[in-house]
């Protein structure tokens, strides 16, 4: 009859839906299994993702003081001729003075104190001393970065 075939094609209809809930719950948990392990893979990819990000920024910071320190290094050495040449001088005059005044050395044979041989002795402008002077604070300087 008629109703017994609706009621037998419901029943069919049901039987259909719990094997395609089963099958989906089915689905459903093992998404939900490799969600899980996905997300123990991740975040473990994501912490070191994060500090390499951060090496790379303390990297790029590194670089900039070390770029910094050279240049100041290089500032440096390029200080040297003014100092050497003011030195030098300071030398000169040191000898002349003890030239006139005619003191002799310790040993007492006549040779005057400090004498310097003629290729090193150099007469000093006011250039040479500003330049000594500005070498002097750019020494200065790069000591108090570098302290």
């Amino acid at each position: 009859s008629l109703s017994q075939r609706r009621t037998e094609s419901l029943k069919s209809a049901l039987d259909k839906m719990q094997a395609t809930t089963k099958s989906a719950q089915r689905c459903s948990d093992q998404l939900a299994s490799r969600a899980g392990r996905l997300g123990t893979l991740t975040g473990p990819a994501s912490d070191a993702s994060s500090m390499l990000s951060h090496a790379n920024a303390n990297l790029a910071a590194t670089l900039i003081l070390m770029r910094d320190a050279r240049e100041k290094f290089d500032t440096v050495s390029d200080c040297e001729p003014a100092i050497e040449r003011l030195h030098r001088g300071v030398l000169t005059l040191e000898d002349r003075m003890m030239r006139a005044k005619g003191e002799k050395n310790a040993s007492g044979d006549g040779a005057t104190a400090n004498k310097l041989p003629a290729s090193q002795r150099l007469n000093l402008t006011e250039q040479d001393v500003y330049a000594a002077g500005d070498s002097m604070e750019i020494l200065r300087d790069a000591y108090r970065y570098f302290a």
